[in-house]
C-alpha cells in the first residue's frame, strides 16, 4: 500500500471472477487487493487467492463490521483488515494479531477518534461524498493522521486525493468495471495502470 498507494476493493456478487481478476490487477502492478464480506464466501476464497499468487499481492477483507468477523479473517489470512466505521472490538483483534485495520470515518471527530484508538490509517468513507477539500480540512489539525480515502473515486481522481494528503486510495466500481461480472479484464488492467501512474505522479 506504502509503495503503490491504490487498494483494489473488489466488491462482487459472488467469488466466481475473483481470481483472473486479482491476477490481472497483480501483473498490472496493483498489488493491494481487499476483498469484501459483502462478497458471499469471500473468506472461503482467500486462502485460494493467496495459494496462486503467493507473495505477489497483499490480501485483505473489508466491510468487517464485529470482532466474530474479524477473527474469520484473520484466521483466513487476511494481510490487513478494513471496516466500514470504528469498532473497538475489531481494532483489538487486528492489533493483537499485528495486522494492519483501518477502521472508517467521515468527520474530524469520527477520524480522530479511529486514529487515537490505533488505527494504521482511518478510511475516509464514503469519501465522494465530501471530495478532496475535506481531506485536507481535516488533517491540517492532525498533521500525524493518516487516512486513506475509499468510496465513489473515479479512476482518474486518484492523484487529486494523494496531493490532498491521502496516504493511499481505495478504488472499487470505477476500477473494476464489470470485470467481476466477468467483463474485459484488458480495459481493467489499463484503468489499474492509469491509478497508478497517477497516484505516482502526485508524488510523496
Amino acid at each position: 500500500m506504502l509503495r503503490t498507494r491504490v487498494v483494489a476493493v473488489l466488491r462482487a456478487g459472488s467469488t466466481e471472477h475473483l481470481l483472473p481478476v486479482a491476477e490481472t490487477l497483480v501483473d498490472a502492478g496493483l498489488v493491494c487487493l481487499e476483498l469484501t464480506l459483502t462478497t458471499p464466501g469471500a473468506v472461503e476464497a482467500l486462502p485460494r487467492l493467496r495459494a496462486a499468487l503467493g507473495t505477489a499481492a497483499e490480501l485483505g477483507v473489508g466491510s468487517v463490521r464485529s470482532a466474530t468477523e474479524a477473527r474469520r479473517c484473520l484466521g483466513a489470512g487476511a494481510d490487513f483488515v478494513v471496516s466500514p466505521h470504528l469498532r473497538a472490538d475489531v481494532l483489538a483483534e487486528a492489533r493483537a494479531a499485528g495486522v494492519p485495520v483501518y477502521p472508517g470515518g467521515l468527520t474530524p471527530t469520527e477520524l480522530a477518534a479511529a486514529w487515537d484508538a490505533g488505527a494504521t490509517a482511518v478510511k475516509l468513507f464514503p469519501a465522494s461524498t465530501v471530495g478532496p477539500a475535506h481531506l485536507r480540512a481535516c488533517t491540517d489539525p492532525f498533521p500525524g493522521l493518516r487516512v486513506m480515502p475509499t468510496g465513489g473515486i473515479g479512476v482518474d481522481e486518484t492523484g487529486t486525493w494523494i496531493r490532498a494528503g491521502a496516504l493511499a486510495v481505495g478504488l472499487g466500481g470505477a476500477l473494476t468495471g464489470d470485470a467481476l461480472a466477468g467483463g474485459d479484464l484488458r480495459a481493467l488492467a489499463g484503468r489499474a495502470r492509469r491509478a497508478l501512474a497517477a497516484a505516482a505522479e502526485a508524488g510523496p
